[in-house]
Formats: structure tokens, sequence, C-alpha cells
């Protein structure tokens, strides 16, 4: 067998979804799929899609497209080691350039699995997870198919209740991302914080609390936005309300904030979609200044990477949640790998998951079930675009 052609895709599927304050997001996913002389072919995505950079994990997915003609497909890991060591900036790494090595990485799988006609999860282990307990993701943004950006405690309390009605038991949220007035990300969050910045997203904090009660668990996100000083400050404040994680709560670019921060905050730590390989997590692991990690298959370096990762999280008793914040595919790749690791903690179920302009990009709808997701049982991940997600796509095939 051997790869013919690789269609390379950026998909303008802006996601229409009109909340309280009107806004919509721009939401490009980057997805590859590769063909084969025997007609069998694989999706793969670089999880790119938000944010700035789309069209960057696009041209890489682009260039390194170009290496993998005429290679076995299943020669996977061959692969991957071209991909980074003979390429140059390969080895300095970076998101877009780990973000096309994932997006080749996860086809490769997929094609794999439709060779040996067996799910992912099979060929990465076996099923160690009967089913995945998941999260709501990012609920300061409401719980539902509307888009919007709370500002009042209220508004927090009802999309917790929202979650929790749906059959979740556990919610994330960050608590600072709007200010009263619906603001997104103007609120600076370094060095010590206003007593008014702390005191609103305590009370924001204490009315989820209150509305789901103690046996729901609270995920408390601060994207990085917070450094050294205020992450620490911010979490004295929101331990009295038992927290399971405390998430991104500096830039992992210098790796030594995280322990500092560690030493002096009991709840448990949390991160990793913004560190890439093996190589970018050892710093994190040997400190032991991370509880969960958070690889994002997407960027990170694909499946192959992401089951490296997490093996080596494992000797250090870490535990994995994956990051997911990308198209079906990549949930549906995500899902299988959480599947079969034995350290697996939760699955994020984020709520661009809920939206029609993304789901619509597949062909299944891969939705949990009170709480719950069980993994596709299809070959190979067990997920396709759409007919409308090429209509939206700029596309181009490197043969």
């Amino acid at each position: 067998m051997k790869i013919t052609n690789v269609e390379v895709l950026l998909i303008h599927a802006k996601l229409n979804t009109p909340g309280k304050d009107g806004f919509a997001r721009p939401w490009r996913p980057i997805v590859v799929k590769i063909n084969t002389d025997e007609g069998i072919y694989g999706y793969g995505e670089a999880t790119m899609a938000y944010g700035r950079g789309a069209p960057a994990a696009w041209g890489m997915a682009k260039d390194l497209a170009e290496l993998v003609i005429g290679m076995d497909p299943l020669n996977i890991e061959e692969i991957w080691n071209k991909l980074m060591r003979k390429t140059f900036w390969g080895q300095g790494g970076g998101t877009a350039v780990f973000a096309g090595i994932s997006a080749i990485d996860i086809a490769l799988w997929d094609i794999k699995g439709k060779v040996a006609n067996l799910p992912l999860y099979k060929l990465l282990g076996g099923k160690t997870n009967k089913d995945l307990r998941c999260y709501a993701s990012q609920i300061q943004f409401d719980w539902g198919p509307n888009w919007g950006g709370l500002t009042q405690k209220e508004q927090y309390a009802q999309a917790a209740i929202n979650a929790v009605q749906e059959g979740y038991d556990a919610v994330k949220v960050d608590l600072l991302e709007f200010d009263y007035e619906g603001n997104m990300k103007c609120i600076d969050l370094t060095g010590p914080l206003p007593d008014k910045v702390v005191k609103m997203g305590v009370e924001r904090l204490a009315a989820i609390r209150e509305a789901v009660g103690n046996d729901i668990d609270i995920i408390v996100e601060n994207h990085a936005e917070t450094d050294t000083t205020s992450a620490i400050q911010f979490a004295r404040a929101i331990e009295p309300y038992n927290i399971m994680y405390y998430e991104e709560v500096t830039t992992p670019l210098n790796t030594k904030l995280h322990k500092a921060i560690k030493d002096k905050v009991s709840i448990p730590l949390a991160g990793g979609e913004r560190i890439y390989s093996r190589w970018g997590y050892v710093p994190f692991f040997e400190a032991r200044s991370l509880d969960v990690i958070q690889p994002d298959l997407g960027t990170c370096g694909g499946i192959s990477e992401a089951k490296k990762i997490c093996d080596m999280a494992h000797v250090y008793d870490i535990k994995v949640q994956t990051h997911v914040c990308g198209s079906p595919i990549v949930k549906a790749a995500s899902i299988h790998l959480e599947t079969a690791i034995p350290n697996f903690c939760i699955h994020e179920h984020h709520r661009n998951a809920l939206i029609k302009e993304n789901v619509e990009l597949c062909i299944y709808d891969y939705q949990p079930v009170n709480g719950r997701y069980s993994v596709p049982e299809l070959p190979g991940i067990g997920q396709e675009l759409s007919e409308k997600a090429y209509e939206l796509a700029d596309k181009v095939v490197i043969k």
C-alpha cells in the first residue's frame, strides 16, 4: 500500500451563534485526508481552528504532505520521525510544526484501523475505560446551542444547572474571562489582582457551587491569562469551594513557574494544551508540577505522540484529560485514546461540540449520554468529513 495524494483543507466554518451579546466566532478547522492506491483513506486534524494561526497550520500540513507521498501509510513511526527529524524546523518544535505532524499522524492511524477493520482503540491496547466520564466545558459562554458571554453570577449558576440537568456531574468555567459588561479578555490578570476582580470571580464560583451542590465537580480555567502572582492569589480565594483542578494557571513557556505555583496552592494543577511532544512535557514530569495533563491530539504530535506522552505521565502518577476543542474529527480520535489509556481522568466535552455549524462538518454526531461517552466502534477513528465541510473549504491536493 502506498500514499498517492493528500487533501489539505482549511474549512471556513464561522460559528454564527449569536448569544446575549451578539458576537460570533471565527472557526477554521484544518483537516487532512490521506488517500492510498488501495482506495483506503484516513482523516486527521490540526487543531488550530481558533485564535490566530490556522493558515500557518494549513501551510505546514501542505508542506509536510509532500514528504509522505509514495510511502507505506502503515509505517507510522517511520513517517512520524521523518516529519520531525528530516524537516529541519521539526526539531525546533512549535505549534504549527506539531499541528501539521498531528494531522498526518491521526490520518495514518485512521487508515491503519480501516486496514485492520478495527476501531482505533483496539490498536492502542484495547478498552481500558468502558465509558468516559465527561465535563461540560467553558460554561462562561453559557451551556446549550446559543453562544454568549455571561456576566452575572445568576447566569453562571443557571449555565451549570443546565449542564447538570443533561447528566453532567462536572463543569469547567473561566471565572475571569468576561467583565460585568460582557467584554472578553479585557481584564489585566497579571500581578496582584484588584480586590474587585477577585470578588467578581469568587461570587460567580460561589453561585455555581450553591446552585449545583457539593456532589458536582468544578474545574476552574485560567487560559494562562494569570501569572505566578495572580494565579496563587486567586487560587487561595477559591480554595474553599472544593475545586477539582485548576487549569492553565500561567504560561507553559517557563516550566519553573508551575512548580512555584504548585508549592503554594492546594488545588491540583492541570495544563498541556500548549505543550507539544514528549520533549515538551519532560520538565513538567520531572518537577511533578502538573497533576493532570491535557495534550491536544491535533497539536501535540498526533496519536503516536499522545500515547507516548500519556504513558510517560503514568510513570509519574499523573492523570490525563485530552484537550478537545476542534472539529468532530479530533473529537473522535481523542475518545479512542482516552478509552485505551489506564491513567484517564475525565473527558472534555467542549461547548463547541454542541453547535450546529461545527457538528455538521462531519457525518456522525457523537454526543455524550448522561455525561458519559462511549467510543465509536467503526473501523479507524470512526468519523468522516461531510459534503458541507468540503463546500466550506479551501482545498489543496498534494500529489
